[in-house]
């Protein structure tokens, strides 16, 4: 597989001149009139750092047309495990520069701690590209970005485009049940478990940003975030003119792609790619239907599918082993419940 990119793109070249417009919060300038920042990140700023992984040039491709993309891994996985062998490819095929960022405990953690690496990686990226940029995200990654977008409002003007596949928004039964009998899990597992405290925090109203444009893209044979029939399931989002909620098989009827191989699927490709390469959400009646029937997307390389797929499934196997058990959720953040004292604010 390509390795990443050993480091992200240097962030004191990208302050520079930006710093004296206004005031510097969490490594980032915040010019007078911008939406504010959100609460402080409480990571270190080496930490974050480290955890992104860029490729291209963000201003070269976003100049050509190309918006750079932010991509975010599901739970149990990583950035190479995830996205290396398929959609990194993908967009290394048409130029296109992106950034995939490493979620601590590879996803398995507090999903409010994970969510200030995507906050740096939005900022980051945006700063690089001078401009808007997309998100892509596969399973909790497909919902983590919004609880980035919803706490940390500066963030929201910095997205354009975000894709999900087989997101967890509103959480799935299965996690549910599994925590509820073994009355232990993984932070991550009991927040994306339906009814949890986390989820009732993200999706209380507005759970969309004016100005983000959001493909959420779902098989209805998804067997981890469940129920996900239609359009009323747990990856959708309230219907809305900057929403659609697509369902694999809406666009190929005989697609019979679970939750794993949504990263690596073709019709979630062809839909994803659509809604990257146009203004709004993809349209599915926009979206040829000619390649329906291919297994996987053209960027997957038939003769190292079986072992880059092995070594994504090994990935999540071992670090399920190892993550760190909880009795129960941990606590909303302040910010989340509206506590925090005026020191804990930015």
């Amino acid at each position: 597989m390509r390795p990443l990119s050993p480091r992200p793109l240097g962030i004191r070249a990208l302050l520079v001149g930006t710093a004296a417009a206004g005031v510097l919060v969490a490594g980032f300038a915040t010019p007078a009139g911008a939406a504010r920042p959100g609460p402080r990140l409480s990571e270190p700023a080496g930490r974050l750092a480290s955890a992104l992984h860029c490729t291209g040039d963000p201003a070269a491709s976003a100049r050509a047309g190309r918006t750079p993309v932010l991509l975010i891994h599901g739970t149990t996985s990583n950035a190479r495990a995830n996205f290396s062998w398929n959609w990194d490819r993908a967009f290394d095929s048409e130029q296109r520069a992106h950034c995939d960022v490493d979620l601590p405990d590879s996803g398995n953690g507090d999903i409010q701690t994970a969510a200030e690496y995507v906050v740096y990686g939005i900022r980051h990226l945006h700063a690089a590209a001078g401009s808007r940029i997309d998100l892509l995200g596969h399973s909790q990654g497909g919902l983590i970005g919004r609880w980035a977008l919803k706490y940390w409002p500066d963030t929201r003007g910095m997205v354009d485009d975000y894709v999900s596949l087989a997101a967890s928004n509103h959480g799935t039964v299965v996690r549910a049940v599994q925590c509820a009998a073994s009355r232990s899990c993984t932070a991550a597992y009991w927040q994306q478990s339906t009814g949890s405290k986390f989820l009732t925090a993200l999706n209380r109203s507005p759970q969309t940003w004016p100005g983000i444009s959001y493909t959420q893209i779902y098989t209805r044979l998804d067997e981890v975030v469940v129920p996900n029939f239609d359009a009323g399931g747990s990856s959708s989002l309230p219907p809305a003119r900057n929403v659609s909620n697509i369902a694999v098989q809406e666009l190929c009827p005989t697609e019979t792609v679970e939750h794993f191989g949504m990263a690596y699927d073709n019709a979630a490709w062809l839909l994803g790619m659509d809604a990257f390469r146009h203004r709004g959400t993809a349209s599915r009646p926009r979206v040829s239907t000619a390649s329906c029937g291919r297994p996987f997307m053209p960027a997957v390389d038939p003769r190292t599918f079986v072992t880059d797929a092995a070594a994504a499934l090994a990935q999540s196997s071992v670090s399920s082993a190892v993550a760190t058990q909880l009795p129960a959720e941990p606590p909303l953040r302040c910010y989340a419940t509206g506590t925090c004292r005026p020191a804990q604010r930015a």
